[in-house]
């Protein structure tokens, strides 16, 4: 969704407002290097603001699908950390790193601050959008379309918020319930589809679309989310965009595995197979090397192969199997059946499945086992597990190896103790 050159706004936000330190005890201080918010936020750096804001996006959802996976069953501690064995052994104290953490080198990923920030800086953005004129904008920029992207993306971090925090807050509010943070991201949504398709903007529309029915199947509106899905097209996929050097754009999946060795593939990932051939869909290295955790083995995964491997955002494949369930949902236990077979169809070795004779049980087992495998390290398994109630893998009270104690009953990462403390309209 961005190229590769597109400027990031991150630097200049982070300015704005940051004191200098050369004596932490005065009570007047400047900064000649700082931003002012009167000159970042004019017309003239509309589509700066927009880069900006998607690159926040970008910087958060990485984070976001290596820490949603470290949380639940798929990706485990590698490195001797008491604090990465609580992420992993679902235990996360209210007052660690993934509330507090930036986007940078992170052990334990982030996930409330870069998901709020990467919010905020859409909704920002938006907001000043909506108020200058076309005849404010560049030449060559079109304020219509710069909407429709600010709206998607603030939209999308608002649905990670949702699916993974126990509740969150948006702006000093109160605190928010997963359903009531999937609302405000449909309304972005419903925003962006309408400027995407007055920009002329296919992409922003179709990651808005299928973005918005990822939302409607949270608030389980079956029906609406599937029209929603059935539109988006075969070749469809939004990426992350990559550098090589920057650490905001690397692919933090193979930063955190391949290169850093703090987390490996889950043993529940490792060697499976479908028609006793190995699933394609799940490819990883046994790379041999052990980690500082006591007993861990690397595994990688095979789809994230650099640190300038795209990450999928949004694509086909999600969009039918959101299809898939709206059908089951409704008792087309055959539509439901035709519409996972478009998706494996669209790998090689993965055979087609046949419903015949089979409950709705057994259909929505293979539909959340193919969303398992299909949409593996893409942030979606936090989400699936908290929507269909699944069991915790481990069980809650199975001995943690290697780091002592036990696996914790967390399923969704705690109003962390930054948004607790310092909103004055949520209860201490």
């Amino acid at each position: 969704m961005r190229t590769k050159n597109s400027l990031t706004i991150g630097a200049a936000l982070l300015a704005i407002g940051t004191a200098a330190c050369t004596d932490i005890t005065a009570l007047e201080q400047q900064n000649p290097g700082q931003v002012s918010a009167a000159t970042l936020y004019v017309p003239s750096n509309a589509q700066l603001l927009v880069n900006g804001a998607i690159s926040d996006f970008e910087c958060a959802y990485t984070r976001y699908v290596a820490g949603s996976g470290l949380l639940v069953d798929e990706l485990s501690a590698a490195i001797g950390s008491v604090d990465n064995f609580n992420y992993d052994g679902r235990r996360l104290l209210t007052n660690a790193s993934y509330g507090t953490g930036a986007c940078g080198a992170n052990q334990q990923p982030p996930i409330y601050t870069t998901l709020s920030t990467a919010r905020g800086s859409a909704d920002t953005v938006l907001a000043r959008l909506r108020v200058w004129k076309d005849a404010d904008m560049p030449a060559g920029v079109n304020r219509t379309r710069l909407i429709g992207q600010a709206s998607a993306y603030a939209g999308i971090s608002l649905v990670l918020l949702g699916e993974g925090m126990c509740s969150a807050a948006v702006n000093l509010s109160p605190e928010l319930t997963p359903a009531q943070l999937f609302t405000e991201a449909k309304l972005r949504f419903d925003s962006a589809v309408v400027s995407a398709t007055a920009a002329n903007d296919a992409a922003t529309l179709n990651l808005a679309l299928l973005s918005r029915a990822r939302a409607l199947l949270n608030l389980k509106q079956y029906a609406a989310a599937a029209t929603d899905a059935a539109r988006i097209p075969a070749n469809f996929v939004a990426n992350t965009g990559t550098d090589a050097v920057n650490l905001r754009r690397q692919n933090y999946v193979f930063l955190s595995i391949n290169q850093n060795q703090w987390s490996t593939v889950d043993a529940s990932l490792r060697n499976l197979t479908i028609n006793g051939a190995a699933d394609p869909r799940v490819a990883l290295t046994n790379t041999g090397r052990p980690g500082t955790a006591q007993g861990s083995v690397i595994w990688t995964p095979d789809k994230y192969s650099t640190l300038t491997t795209v990450m999928p955002i949004a694509r086909y494949a999600e969009a039918q199997l959101i299809v898939a369930e709206a059908r089951l949902e409704a008792g087309d236990l055959a539509g439901a059946a035709q519409a996972i077979n478009v998706v494996r169809a669209t790998r090689t070795g993965v055979p087609a499945y046949d419903a015949t004779g089979q409950t709705a049980e057994q259909v929505r087992a293979t539909l959340i086992e193919d969303r398992r495998r299909e949409l593996f390290l893409e942030g979606r398994r936090l989400g699936d597990i908290r929507r269909y109630n699944l069991p915790l893998s481990p069980a809650a009270g199975t001995p943690f190896p290697g780091g002592g104690g036990v696996y914790g009953t967390q399923s969704c990462f705690p109003l962390p103790d930054v948004e607790r403390i310092n909103n004055p309209n949520i209860a201490k």
